[in-house]
């Protein structure tokens, strides 16, 4: 009877502790392969048809005619093998991140690597806390070549996002390392192309044990509509024609391959499968499984 007890009171434990990291609405754990894959919530959001390129179109009043597009920023994070991998790192001041991060039992100082699908600042923001200090002292930081040197250059469109990616470079110095696409960031996890965004706008590939997890970024903000018509381009494009052409890429590919994906700005917790229907058009359906 005491053994039974004594494993029964082990089971509770480490149920509690695997429970313990999935909180309503705030932090989700799902899993790939050996890693775990954890959803972090930043802030809700309402991603309207004020940033699309084509606010009027046709499919634009059929899909979200009350103009609700419930979406967030989200972090994910990747625990295993030694590492704890953040990628992205939401808006920094006014965003949860931090918090929710330290609810999925990790701290700043745990982290390994942050990866940045682009430099905008509701994924660097982030990096830097308001008195201008590291958040993540022992993290090496990469983004694609072309990320960085567009935004620390001359010609960058938007000055504020320019700012903060100096900024970024400035407090955080060796500690940034550029990566070019098709470069293996750990043996499990591939940068792959998908520009357009930005110009080194970057998805991540996370394979382990036959199973596979695809971290878009931004190649969807306004999901009623760009999931019912992938040729709707957003404001923040700085290519637009690129950016759809990306897009319709991996929505085929992921689609084809089954594939599930994370996206930054898909409502919380973001995961889930992309599948196609009628005339051009997909579905996305939300991960309900943690496996």
């Amino acid at each position: 009877m005491r053994k039974l007890f004594l494993c029964f009171a082990v089971l509770c434990f480490v149920a509690a502790n695997v429970c313990a990291k999935d909180v309503t609405g705030q932090v989700r754990t799902y899993h790939v392969g050996d890693f775990e894959f954890i959803a972090i919530k930043d802030i809700e959001t309402n991603m309207g048809k004020a940033i699309l390129l084509q606010p009027n179109a046709e499919v634009v009043a059929k899909v979200m005619a009350n103009n609700q597009n419930p979406s967030s920023i989200n972090a994910f994070l990747v625990k295993g093998n030694n590492h704890k991998i953040l990628i992205d790192t939401g808006i920094g001041s006014g965003g949860n991140a931090m918090n929710n991060l330290r609810t999925a039992g990790v701290e700043p100082e745990d982290i390994t690597i942050v990866l940045l699908t682009h430099m905008h600042g509701d994924h660097i923001g982030g990096l830097i806390t308001p008195e201008g200090e590291k958040v993540f002292p022992n993290a090496v930081i990469r983004m694609h070549a072309k990320e960085l040197e567009y935004w620390v250059g001359d010609n960058a469109k938007d000055p504020g996002t320019s700012a903060l990616a100096r900024n970024v470079r400035s407090v955080y110095g060796d500690k940034i390392q550029t990566f070019n696409w098709g470069d293996e960031i750990i043996p499990e996890i591939k940068a792959l192309r998908a520009s357009g965004h930005t110009p080194g706008h970057t998805i991540f590939e996370i394979n382990s044990d036959n199973q596979k997890m695809l971290v878009i970024g931004d190649l969807i903000h306004v999901l009623k509509v760009q999931i019912a018509d992938p040729n709707m381009a957003v404001t923040f494009d700085l290519n637009p024609r690129e950016a759809i052409e990306t897009r319709k890429k991996v929505f085929k590919d992921v689609s084809k391959n089954k594939t599930r994906v994370a996206g930054m700005h898909i409502p919380f917790p973001g995961v889930g499968t992309i599948t196609s229907a009628a005339g051009g058009a997909y579905e996305f359906s939300p991960s309900v499984s943690v496996n």
